[in-house]
């Protein structure tokens, strides 16, 4: 993901924008790409979501696929298998026992561009919103209690320090002599050579935070001070009403 999932400071209007605005944004992004089963609309989202990385994020197009080139080998297999085993009635290609519906092409292109859209969005979402906003928006305007809040802070702090480490590792390895060899067995050795470092860095970086909790008092009381607040903008406001009332209207439009 090379340091895709984690905050990007910029100036664009998502940046500008509360967490909770944005939260409400993506529910109603997932309430409209389950609303859809065929190929088209999914494909209309999925164009949004590129624009609004774009436009509304200042998000470079290399840095969404960047971002996303992991789920995206992952949603190629997806649709090669649901193309195969989903039936249908109208054969748009065969060659000997492989026939491909145009049912099932339509409906695996759809599932494919749902993953992609999801996933985009949490990309946009992550890479604009500050962990403190999200925690201090979670507690001010939710009512969440902080505790519970912090472990989504921890989350998203802790990927991409965890990714870093990773790049670190293996660059220590590489100057150390130590390459990937080919074979079964030897890949599974680099697996762990690999990763025993990187969870031994975690853990303690586990226990680390875990004291300096313990050590400020951090859970002995309901509530807490903060420094500053996180108020709603009239911008965010005219955002999240014109996506709750496109979803609404296109659930109407669905199911009617």
């Amino acid at each position: 993901m090379s340091l895709a999932f984690q905050y990007h400071e910029k100036k664009s209007f998502m940046h500008r924008i509360d967490p909770i605005t944005k939260v409400v944004w993506m529910m109603c992004i997932s309430v409209l790409v389950f609303i859809y089963e065929s190929a088209i609309p999914q494909l209309i989202l999925f164009a949004v979501m590129l624009l609004t990385a774009i436009l509304l994020a200042n998000l470079s197009f290399t840095f969404v696929i960047r971002g996303i080139w992991i789920m995206a080998l992952f949603s190629i297999g997806f649709f090669i298998i649901q193309t195969l085993l989903v039936p249908g009635e109208t054969v748009v290609y065969s060659i000997g026992p492989l026939v491909i519906h145009k049912e099932s092409l339509d409906f695996a292109t759809a599932i494919t561009f749902r993953i992609l859209t999801i996933f985009t969005s949490s990309l946009i979402f992550v890479a604009t919103s500050d962990p403190r906003d999200i925690v201090i928006s979670l507690t001010q305007k939710l009512k969440i209690p902080y505790r519970y809040a912090y472990s989504l802070f921890v989350a998203l702090r802790f990927v991409p320090t965890l990714e870093s480490e990773a790049k670190i590792i293996e660059a220590a390895q590489k100057i150390r002599g130590v390459g990937k060899q080919k074979g079964l067995k030897n890949k599974i050795e680099n697996l762990k050579r690999f990763s025993l470092p990187l969870l031994m860095g975690a853990i303690r970086r586990v226990q680390v935070t875990a004291n300096t909790m313990e050590s400020k008092g951090y859970g002995a009381y309901a509530d807490r001070t903060y420094i500053r607040t996180i108020n709603f903008s009239k911008q965010g406001i005219l955002f999240a009403g014109a996506w709750i009332t496109l979803t609404v209207c296109l659930v109407v439009l669905r199911f009617i």
